[in-house]
């Protein structure tokens, strides 16, 4: 496991995880009470936070948010995988000022959010480790990027009350979460989760709120814009890598999804620092008020 800091201030530390394949020393690291609250972004893979009997899943289009002294397990649903995220540890002034404090009744929650935002977690955390000793701006970016987050994209996914369901969809989103690259079939899922596939197919859309379709494809998504963020440039093996069936496939579905292409996406991280990050921040919070 490499582990780097990026930012360590009064309010905020933010640490990046790349976990490859032979794991040492990161499947299975266990936190225990004592930590500070932390919100955990997935740049590719994904990591299981599990809680008791409980696993929270941090992916590419949902963060898991962590309160303060709770202990939890790490988990990777790929045992062969490349998993990198962003931990970002809060203080409790900023946590209460961002409205986290005492949030929710679950030890965990996990915010869904889109793959615009997604790009715009990839495009802080490259500004960050280009901004060198302007911690300030660093953190002024940091949180202007948490509040977009919490006020324009993150919903809290609901949890099933029926503890069956919770398995069963929990079951199969580790299933497609550690085979990115592969389309495993419905049928195969259903098997998994020991259920029909139509009852799977509407169980999964009511705790998600994505069919397996739409659920897969971010995931893919999500993980490519994460390793087109450290500078990917082989894009055909990029395609291969994610599970696409081919460069075009990829490249019609970032036009479909994002509205630009992948290299397009390339080049704009490859440009990223604070300042146009904190001013494309401050047009689209205005965008959405005005």
């Amino acid at each position: 496991m490499i582990v780097d800091t990026v930012l360590q201030s009064a309010r905020f530390s933010v640490v990046t995880h790349v976990c490859r394949h032979p794991r040492f020393a990161c499947g299975g690291a266990s936190m225990q009470g004592g930590e500070p609250a932390r919100l955990l972004f997935t740049r590719c893979g994904s990591f299981g936070i599990k809680v008791g009997r409980k696993t929270f899943f941090a992916r590419p289009g949902q963060v898991v948010f962590v309160p303060k002294d709770v202990d939890y397990l790490v988990t990777h649903p790929a045992a062969g995988g490349y998993d990198c995220c962003t931990d970002v540890s809060i203080d409790d002034e900023t946590l209460d000022m961002l409205g986290m404090a005492g949030r929710g009744s679950q030890p965990c929650q996990e915010l869904v959010h889109d793959l615009h935002f997604q790009k715009t977690h990839v495009e802080m955390l490259l500004s960050l480790q280009r901004c060198g000793s302007d911690e300030q701006e660093a953190e002024e970016v940091l949180l202007d990027t948490l509040e977009y987050l919490l006020t324009s994209h993150a919903t809290t996914r609901p949890q099933p009350r029926n503890p069956v369901v919770n398995r069963q969809v929990a079951c199969v989103e580790e299933a497609i979460l550690g085979r990115t690259e592969e389309n495993v079939g419905v049928q195969a899922l259903a098997k998994l989760a020991n259920c029909s596939s139509f009852h799977l197919c509407r169980i999964f859309r009511r705790s998600t709120g994505r069919s397996l379709r739409q659920f897969r494809m971010q995931h893919r998504l999500g993980t490519a814009l994460g390793r087109l963020g450290e500078g990917q440039d082989d894009l055909a093996a990029l395609a291969c890598e994610t599970g696409f069936s081919s460069h075009s496939h990829m490249t019609d579905t970032f036009r479909e999804i994002l509205g630009v292409s992948p290299r397009q996406v390339r080049d704009d991280l490859r440009s990223s620092d604070l300042k146009t990050m904190r001013t494309r921040l401050h047009r689209l919070q205005k965008r959405k008020t005005g």
